[in-house]
């Protein structure tokens, strides 16, 4: 086991009204057998506003950010350049999905493949750990994205 992920964290935060100092609880637990576990946090791209994540920073080791609408994909450089700016220090890995659940359909190609040019620049350059991709259970709904994302990977 590496560690946890907590998803869609900031929505519990704001639905649950949880301070910092109740979560620094959920960091700790994990924390406290095995001080190597990770932390890791969901972020979605609009949800990267300072204020929202005020005094959160310090209980999570790695940011998974996520970009929710496919068609703000071309902007993912400059998201994680903001979440850098939010979220200083901490490892970050880019989310990628097959299905664009905005629009209730696979990611289209030219989205697809804008992010995924990004994604090898900014691994290639150090700027973000790795990414993930979400999910198996899309493989069979979504294999024109599929195929492409193994083929890209393979050649890269």
């Amino acid at each position: 086991m590496k560690g946890a992920i907590d998803d869609d964290l900031l929505g519990i935060i704001k639905r649950e009204k949880i301070t910092p100092e109740q979560y620094s609880a959920v960091y700790s637990a994990l924390k406290k057998e095995n001080p190597q576990l990770q932390l890791w946090t969901v972020v979605y791209t609009h949800e990267l506003k300072k204020e929202s994540w005020e005094g959160f920073q310090p209980f999570t080791d790695v940011i998974s950010l996520w970009e929710w609408d496919a068609v703000r994909l071309p902007d993912l450089a400059r998201h994680v350049d903001r979440c850098k700016e939010i979220f200083p220090g901490k490892s970050i890995n880019i989310g990628c999905y097959l299905r664009d659940f905005v629009r209730k359909s696979g990611v289209a190609m030219d989205m697809l493949k804008a992010q995924w040019d990004q994604v090898l620049r900014l691994v290639s350059d150090g700027s973000v750990a790795g990414y993930s991709i979400l999910g198996g259970f899309l493989i069979d709904m979504h294999t024109e994205q599929a195929r492409w994302i193994r083929d890209f990977i393979a050649a890269h």
